[in-house]
């Protein structure tokens, strides 16, 4: 073993005198960018409020610099592990020959003798087998390290690099894994007690045995008073402070489905490496009270949900199915599925530019259009109607009978131009007007197409990440909106009323929060999926529901209807209602007669209240005759309606003049 010694301290002095013939000589790594591999960190994700809402990693470490860190881990660590670390060259010769003398007696190698810097150049540069071969190089590039690095970076790097036990790796990840504060925070008794994990890890975790933890402190305590960085009273109290830890957690990642999501996003941008590794902050759009109340909406049910803000296409909650550990597929973006009703706004919409209104009058009967003879969801005809009733009821014969007056190619390119990029051309049937598209869709895109209706006609694309910094808070990238005005504002208006009359007396009136909202249900053939599309002028919400198997889901969009209500209840409950902007040359609440389409005489069965642009709402009044008891019949209807009209639809009493 003497003659081992002789043949590594020789060995050390060739290769640390002639450097570059030794890296070729041994194969060692080049060390010229400790600095950079210092910074192994992991991504931090942040909510749009800018808390911590995950990590991006393969070793959990938050990188700090030392004087981010409580004084008491430095001296902790250095009286533990390596106590004459200011005085040595990297190599610490009296440990090196005390190794080896308790290996002698052992008859193996059970002593290291490993100095700080060695440990360094071991978890930085090599593997951890135990050979002779690995600790020649361990030493070299220790004593390389220190002719390149001071003792203060060294001992930062090593601080940030070891392991302390239940998955952190670094003083920072230690300090909040163990006592739920950071490093600069850490009091004597808890500096002790993580300096003393680096020895056994798995052995003196207190979360596995409080005993030996604390026993271990004790002796780190010890040898802290022995080479004078504390005195023994301050020790002694310090071995008296209970251990109160933040409490083991299960990793549990706060939206899931959304941090997958943007992991690859930033993978595709900066490569896997630097997203991992690479000590990245993310500042994302996601809202934690809202994505909390998405992930409640589905219950059991399997499916995804999504919320965007329409004004910017931020992304405040994303869903992509009711378990994560179940599985990992995003259903928000994968799943392509068949729209149902949810697609008839892109008719009205194409109906309306190409000008017709919202009292235009289309007769619900049975239809049969070469061999297509599409029925109702409930079987019942209904004569005339307007088209906002149409739309409300979401009355099938009367969107295929517009889907052929506007043509459906027409109203494809529409969807298009809103980005529903699955359309094919094989889409352009009747069929299509109904929601029966060759592919589908998927709610990602058919969310952000309603961005548009609640937008004043700009369709917001989606946002997920707000801004990125570096390992040094240097900025890589900010957002921009990516917006495009894809309908004109009166038509968008007047399809947002259109569609208010969903949630006040139509299809989906289990939607209805009380406040400023529109939407539009979806069920398709078999109950395979149920659709509800919604949205207020601060958010748009699209929810569906449907098996992975395609096996029938057996609820409507209309139930559905209730899942976005509840979620969108808590989601708003902190904010003030507000109303939809009304374009300056759009006129609201004008009475209609549903069957006639004309100003609601006092005759009328039916009266709903709608918009138009100025100049094209009507002008002649019904005036028809009817008996006794259907006038008070009339005038019950009509009262009940206007008790059912929201209190930002009603009209208020015309105050005199002073």
């Amino acid at each position: 073993m003497r003659r081992l010694l002789w043949i590594i301290l020789i060995v050390i002095f060739f290769i640390s005198s002639f450097p570059k013939v030794s890296y070729a000589f041994l194969g060692l790594p080049q060390t010229s960018n400790l600095d950079s591999l210092q910074l192994v960190a992991a991504t931090q994700v942040f909510d749009s409020n800018g808390q911590l809402l995950s990590k991006l990693f393969e070793q959990n470490r938050i990188v700090v610099s030392i004087n981010r860190m409580s004084p008491y881990i430095a001296q902790a660590v250095v009286a533990n592990e390596d106590t004459r670390f200011y005085s040595h060259i990297g190599i610490d010769p009296i440990g090196i020959i005390r190794a080896l003398w308790v290996n002698i007696r052992t008859g193996g190698i059970t002593e290291g003798g490993s100095t700080i810097t060695q440990q360094l150049a071991r978890e930085m540069f090599l593997t951890q087998e135990r050979t002779l071969t690995r600790k020649i190089k361990e030493a070299l590039l220790a004593i390389i390290i220190e002719r390149k690095f001071s003792k203060q970076e060294i001992l930062q790097a090593y601080l940030n690099q070891v392991y302390f036990g239940e998955g952190a790796y670094g003083v920072e990840a230690a300090a909040q894994v163990y006592f739920g504060k950071h490093a600069s925070e850490l009091t004597l008794a808890q500096s002790a007690m993580i300096a003393g994990l680096a020895r056994g890890p798995n052995i003196y975790s207190p979360y596995a045995d409080m005993k030996a933890a604390l026993n271990r402190r004790s002796v780190v305590l010890a040898g802290m008073v022995k080479e004078g960085y504390v005195t023994q009273a301050s020790a002694e109290s310090a071995g008296a402070e209970p251990l109160v830890l933040a409490g083991k957690k299960t990793r549990v990642v706060q939206a899931s489905y959304f941090i997958d999501y943007i992991a690859n996003e930033l993978v595709g941008r900066y490569g896997a490496n630097r997203v991992y590794k690479g000590g990245l902050k993310v500042y994302t759009t996601i809202d934690v009270n809202i994505q909390q109340a998405a992930e409640a909406a589905l219950g059991e049910y399997q499916g995804a949900v999504l919320v965007l803000d329409p004004r910017n296409g931020h992304i405040k909650a994303m869903v992509g199915g009711r378990n994560y550990q179940e599985s990992q597929v995003n259903r928000v973006i994968a799943d392509i599925r068949q729209p149902g009703s949810a697609f008839k706004p892109f008719v009205y919409a194409t109906a309306l530019n190409q000008g017709l209104t919202s009292n235009f009058i289309i007769v619900d009967e049975a239809i049969n259009i070469a061999g297509y003879a599409p029925q109702n969801y409930d079987k019942q005809y209904r004569g005339p109607i307007t088209m906002k009733k149409a739309l409300r009821w979401s009355v099938n014969t009367a969107s295929v009978k517009l889907g052929q007056q506007v043509d459906m190619g027409e109203v494809l390119n529409l969807a298009r131009s809103m980005g529903l990029s699955t359309i094919t051309p094989e889409d352009d049937n009747l069929a299509a007007a109904l929601g029966g598209l060759t592919q589908g869709v998927s709610l990602l895109e058919l969310t952000t197409a309603y961005t548009a209706f609640a937008n004043q006609g700009v369709l917001s694309k989606p946002v997920a990440i707000l801004r990125v910094l570096d390992e040094n808070n240097q900025v890589l990238e900010e957002a921009r909106m990516n917006q495009q005005s894809v309908l004109q504002p009166e038509i968008a208006y007047i399809m947002t009323d259109m569609l208010t009359g969903v949630l006040d007396n139509g299809t989906g009136t289990a939607a209805n929060i009380g406040r400023p909202a529109a939407g539009k249900t979806g069920t398709t053939d078999n109950y395979e999926t149920a659709w509800f599309i919604g949205y207020t002028p601060e958010l748009v919400a699209g929810i569906y529901v449907g098996n992975d198997d395609r096996t029938p889901v057996n609820i409507s969009g209309s139930q559905v209807a209730a899942f976005w209500g509840k979620m969108m209840s808590k989601a708003l409950a902190d904010s003030t209602p507000q109303s939809f902007a009304v374009p300056p040359n759009v006129i609201t609440g004008v009475p209609i007669c549903t069957d006639s389409g004309k100003l609601a005489g006092s005759n009328c069965p039916e009266t709903e209240y709608s918009a138009f642009v100025r100049g094209t709402e009507p002008t002649d009044t019904d005036r028809r005759r009817r008996s006794e008891s259907q006038r008070e019949q009339s005038t019950e209807n009509q009262q009940q309606q206007q008790q059912r009209r929201p209190w930002w639809k009603l009209k208020l009493p015309r105050l005199p003049s002073f």
